[in-house]
This record gives structure tokens, sequence and C-alpha cells, in this order.
């Protein structure tokens, strides 16, 4: 019992001891306290603004592209599109910008106003949201392969292989360069996507297809 009175009058010395030498520190450094003390605040406001600021342009931006994508859904396409190049204007580089690029592109796209879409694709190869590269990525090189232009569309599938090793997408990206390189006539090359793509994904539709595939180019 002694020996736990002891520890515990021991460590309420620490503790006062602790908290005297801060008012000790505190005295002798006065300015140098209330600097740091005004700092802190100020880091904390700043950090609070900026936080509430983030969250408005969160709210703001998804709200803009809900109008535009109601406008596209109404038909209305002109208005849909000027309210897609205000957002992207106003809120570049958020999530709900980027997202209201591809709804562009694939309006666009089913139009079959190929070279638009591809266009707006492109602005989004840069993207830092993993979603929104790779379907761009993919939707560009669907643009590419129905504008004729099949070496460009499977050198970005390589691009896209090459930088995104583990990306969810790499069946449907395999399957995109091989049909390229097929149109193109480049049949030794297609024909080593459509390979690997039925040996990696063997029991999958993309594995399947590229059996065929590879059947039909070696009659």
């Amino acid at each position: 019992m002694t020996k736990q009175i002891t520890a515990s009058v021991e460590h309420k010395d620490i503790i006062v001891s602790f908290l005297s030498g801060i008012i000790d520190f505190c005295k002798r450094n006065k300015q140098g306290v209330l600097t740091a003390l005004v700092i802190l605040v100020l880091a904390a406001v700043i950090g609070s603004f900026y936080s509430n600021h983030l969250k408005k342009v969160t709210q703001d931006s998804w709200a803009g592209y809900y109008t535009a994508q109601v406008a596209l859904l109404s038909g209305e396409e002109q208005e849909g599109f000027k309210l897609i190049d205000q957002l992207t204007e106003k809120y570049p580089g958020t999530d709900a910008a980027q997202y209201a690029v591809l709804l562009k592109g694939d309006v666009l796209y089913a139009a079959e106003n190929y070279a638009q879409a591809a266009d707006a694709y492109k602005t989004l190869s840069a993207s830092k949201n993993p979603t929104v590269h790779t379907v761009a990525a993919l939707s560009l090189a669907a643009s590419q392969q129905a504008l004729k232009d099949y070496q460009a569309a499977a050198d970005g599938m390589n691009g896209f292989i090459q930088n995104n090793p583990k990306s969810f997408a790499l069946p449907q990206a395999y399957l995109t360069l091989a049909m390229s390189q097929e149109l193109a006539g480049n049949k030794t090359e297609a024909l080593n996507a459509y390979k690997h793509l039925s040996e990696a994904y063997t029991n999958t539709y993309f594995g399947t297809a590229a059996k065929d595939k590879m059947a039909e180019l070696q009659k």
C-alpha cells in the first residue's frame, strides 16, 4: 500500500513539475508563445474555411452536372453542352466537371459525331480520377476506330496497358487493341493481342471472343 501511495505521489510530482516547466517557459517567452498561438488559430480558421469552400465547390459542381444532364436527357443538346462548358470553366478539374465531359463525349458518340467525341475524351487524358481516365481512354479508342484511325487507337491502348498494368479494364483494352490492329491490317500484332487475351482471361467473355477471332484470322 505504501508503495502505491509513494508511486502516486511521484506521478503527481512529475505532472506538477511538467506543468510548472510549461508555465515558466511561457513567462520567459511570452511574445513567442502568443505568436505561435496566433499562427495556430489562423491555421485552424484557414483550414476550416478551406474545408467549407471545398464542400461548397463539390455541392455546386455536382448541382451543375445534374442541371446539364437534365438538359441533355430532355433533348436540349446545345443547352446541355453550354452548361457543361460553363461547369468545366467554373469548376475545372472537379469530378463533376470531368464526368460532365464524359457525358458530352458519350452523347456526341451516340450521335455519330466521332471527331467531336474524340476531342472531348482527349481533354480527360491527364485525369487523376482513375475511373474517368480509364473510361476516357477506352472511349477515345472507340471513337478513333469509328473514324478509321486504327493506328491511333492501337497506340492509345498500348500506352494504356503499359501505364495501367493493374487496371480493371485491361481485358477491354486488349480487345480494343487487338481489333484496332486487325482493322489496321496488322495481322501478326492482332493475333498476339488476341492470344494474350485468350490465355490471360480464358473463362471470360473477352477470352472467348479472342479465341473466336483467332480462329477467323488463322483460316
